[in-house]
C-alpha cells in the first residue's frame, strides 16, 4: 500500500497509525510505503504559560519491575583508556614565526 501526505504517524505493532490535519487517520498494514511533507518535521514550540505549569506538576518514578521488565545490560564495556596527553601549544607572533615552526618539524 501507498499512502500520500500523511502529517505524522505514529507506530503500533504490525501496523502504522498515518493522521491527516487532525481529522483523518488511516490504519496501515505493514511493510507500507509512505510519504511524508514538510510538516513532519516542524518542531511544536511549547508556551511559556506551559512550561510553568509543567514545573508544577508531580514527577513519577516507575521501576522497571513494576512495569514486569528487567532491566539487562546491553552494551558492555571492554577497555577504558584515558585520551593521550596533549603538547602544549606555542603562541607565534606573526606568519613568519608559524612558517619557521612548521617547517621546523618538517610540516611545511
Amino acid at each position: 500500500m501507498h499512502v500520500l501526505w500523511n502529517a505524522w504517524f505514529k507506530r503500533r505493532s504490525g501496523s502504522n497509525a498515518l493522521y491527516r490535519d487532525g481529522l483523518e487517520v488511516l490504519e496501515v498494514d505493514l511493510p507500507a510505503v509512505i510519504t511524508t511533507d514538510l510538516r513532519l518535521n516542524e518542531p511544536r514550540y511549547v508556551k511559556l504559560p506551559d512550561i510553568m505549569k509543567a514545573k508544577k506538576k508531580p514527577l513519577e518514578t516507575v521501576e522497571p519491575s513494576a512495569l514486569g521488565v528487567s532491566p539487562v545490560e546491553r552494551l558492555k564495556a571492554v577497555k577504558f583508556d584515558p585520551p593521550s596527553q596533549r603538547s602544549k601549544g606555542v603562541m607565534v607572533k606573526d606568519v613568519g614565526e608559524l612558517f619557521a615552526a612548521l617547517r621546523g618539524k618538517g610540516l611545511v
